[in-house]
């Protein structure tokens, strides 16, 4: 089978592997579609990994089935999740499932660019989700993506009315900005440097989308009656982001840090602010199979405009220009690799 394996940005080989041998009860999914995610775009992330293949938001047929598979067929449309929990360590117990050790350790195999994944038989018996007949393969890429902000959110305590800004809005912020207003945001406002993502954030339905090169606190207040955000959702992975997160929470807000930054970087606050102005802060990472299941049928229903976020697909062939133009930020979203 072709895959596409990474070695570096600018070195993103089509190669042929043999296809994945099934253990007892796994299963083996012909991709349709994979997204490619931001994660796959963090050099000082996936540089440890290589050579390997990315990709971890397919969806595809089942081509086949080892033994002991009951609940799936050959022909289903799936969606897999390639980490799942224990769901009884001390972790999981808490509700933290993604520090939990059995999540970090599974996986599939290959990877999403790829023609075929095995899924190991823990994620079949966890996480493995049936697609809606009316639900495309591209549309179900955005389930995992969808999820994780769906957990991130949670976190960051939205109440009936709340002004929330997102910070970025790229498809982590335009999904963010849609769950607030599911949650009952009275005011949502978004920032980007980008006016092609502005615009798509205005016809999603943002009140107010404004350019991060303006000034964006003395814009908020005079949408807000001359007070800052309730809740601040940052999706962007850059320390200067997070800062300006921090500067336009008001008092009792809760600021969610939802994009990662690199390891060695810190982010300075104010201890005497957090404590008088009484501001959470909240992060948040990947998401569990309490949220995939929640994210399909919130994509399903169309409270999440899953379509209208993809805007590029390539072919295995093209994941190399897929990481490039992603990487750019300008006018693109959610790209698709459909092998």
């Amino acid at each position: 089978m072709k895959v596409a394996t990474y070695y570096s940005r600018q070195d993103i080989r089509l190669e042929d592997v043999p296809v994945p041998k099934l253990g007892p009860s796994e299963i083996l999914v012909q991709v349709r579609a994979c997204g490619l995610c931001g994660s796959d775009l963090m050099e000082w992330y996936v540089k440890e990994k290589a050579p390997a293949v990315l990709g971890h938001e397919p969806a595809g047929v089942i081509a086949e089935v080892g033994q002991g598979v009951t609940q799936f067929e050959v022909g289903d449309r799936v969606f897999a999740h390639h980490h799942v929990p224990c769901f009884t360590c001390h972790h999981c117990l808490r509700g933290y499932y993604t520090l939990c050790e059995t999540f970090k350790a599974t996986h599939l195999d290959p990877g999403g660019f790829a023609e075929y994944v095995r899924v190991p038989a823990l994620n079949v018996e966890r996480d493995v989700l049936k697609l809606p007949p009316d639900m495309s393969f591209a549309e179900a890429t955005l389930i995992e993506p969808v999820a994780t902000c769906i957990r991130g959110i949670e976190r960051a305590n939205i109440q009936t009315g709340d002004t929330v800004i997102v910070i970025g809005a790229g498809v982590a912020g335009l999904v963010h900005m849609q769950l607030a207003r599911v949650l009952g945001a009275g005011l949502i406002v978004i920032t980007d440097f980008s006016e092609f993502r502005l615009e798509i954030a205005r016809r999603l339905g943002a009140d107010s989308a404004i350019n991060a090169r303006e000034d964006v606190l003395t814009a908020l207040k005079e949408l807000n009656e001359g007070r800052a955000a309730d809740v601040v959702i940052v999706t962007a992975g850059s320390i200067e982001a997070m800062a300006h997160g921090m500067a336009l929470a008001g008092g009792g807000a809760t600021v969610l840090l939802f994009a990662p930054s690199p390891p060695e970087a810190t982010l300075p606050v104010s201890p005497f602010r957090l404590l008088f102005s009484e501001i959470t802060i909240a992060a948040s990472y990947s998401c569990s199979p309490v949220e995939t299941g929640q994210a399909l049928k919130l994509i399903q229903g169309g409270r999440i405009k899953a379509e209208e976020l993809i805007t590029h697909r390539f072919d295995l062939t093209g994941v190399g220009e897929a990481i490039r133009l992603a990487s750019e930020a300008g006018e693109s979203l959610k790209i698709v690799i459909i092998p």
